[in-house]
């Protein structure tokens, strides 16, 4: 993937575009109010894999940007030792079906995924004309850094936590050194100030992409680990959204364990020049019950494997 659909780039400051409108339209404002449920037998979240951090139990975990409603909420998430390694360029990410669901056992599977705000990076690739194709698994786009594999089970929390298929799920983040794609004038070294709303600077869209939820509601995604930058615990942003839909199923971030990515920044060469002084904030995870996946990091690889719980109704 990757391809662009216009070979010549487009006018950006020919371009006009109301993003608030296209956003209403796609569903940016509109997140399904979470409800307190149960799946599985186990309230509690499964234990962590060498050094990755677990599912958060109850509470508010953060802001929906439909309703404002905080969720009572719980990321949990299988152990990522059964996940295969497939070799350079992810290839066992590739098609949902491919992915074994047993990977998720033992998951405990209780309340809402934490809903939590969109963030300013957000960007669509239906909202821009000939823009590449975002439908794609690996979303490296040739940018260093240690591999990061995703896996995500999508589940109905209304239904016995069903799978749910065809869904798109959408996940974006910065790279090794801070930066998103699609945006000028970032500085990785200080807290982000702009506004939350921008119109795309350029065409990189690197560490973005979007995948269909298969028949077992799963999806597979090969990235790079993300860098730290300042003002921000390390994050991914994930939403999700019925195949049509404009109503968006969830919206949320994903964090992690602070010493977890202090190790992986100390140890992989592609963040070893900004692996030292790392500001606590830039570290640790925010205060309530964040969404955090089950963690594994050998050399070169990192794992996350996480059940995405949604009210569908």
């Amino acid at each position: 993937m990757g391809e662009r659909k216009g070979a010549a780039a487009r006018d950006l400051l020919g371009w006009v575009l109301d993003r608030r409108q296209i956003l209403i339209k796609l569903g940016a404002f509109a997140v399904a109010a979470p409800t307190i449920v149960s799946c599985g037998e186990d309230d509690g979240a499964v234990g962590n894999d060498t050094g990755g951090s677990g599912g958060a139990g109850g509470g508010s975990g953060g802001t929906s940007t439909g309703s404002g409603t905080a969720s009572s909420a719980s990321a949990t998430s299988a152990s990522s030792t059964t996940v295969g390694t497939g070799g350079e360029g992810g290839a066992d990410v590739e098609g949902g079906d491919s992915l074994d669901p047993s990977i998720f056992d033992g998951a405990a599977s209780c309340s809402m995924t934490t809903t939590d705000i969109e963030g300013p990076f957000f960007l669509d690739d239906n909202e821009i004309p000939n823009d590449i194709n975002l439908f794609r698994s690996d979303i490296r786009d040739g940018h260093p850094g240690c591999e990061f594999r995703l896996y995500f089970r999508l589940l109905d929390g209304q239904n016995d936590c069903e799978p749910i298929p065809d869904a798109e799920v959408y996940i974006w983040h910065c790279d090794a050194e801070g930066y998103y794609s699609g945006f000028d004038d970032q500085d990785p070294s200080t807290p982000y100030a702009g506004p939350i709303e921008r119109t795309p600077d350029n065409l990189d869209r690197f560490c973005r992409g979007v995948q269909l939820s298969d028949r077992n509601g799963i999806v597979g995604f090969t990235s790079l680990w993300p860098g730290w930058y300042a003002g921000r615990p390390v994050h991914v942003h994930l939403v999700a959204r019925i195949n049509g839909s404009t109503t968006r199923l969830i919206t949320t971030q994903l964090y992690f364990d602070a010493d977890f990515s202090a190790k992986v920044y100390a140890s992989e060469p592609e963040y070893a020049a900004r692996s030292t002084n790392i500001p606590a904030s830039s570290l640790d995870p925010p205060r309530g019950n964040p969404a955090m996946p089950t963690m594994k990091h050998t050399p070169g690889l990192i794992t996350a494997t996480l059940n995405v719980i949604v009210n569908r109704a």
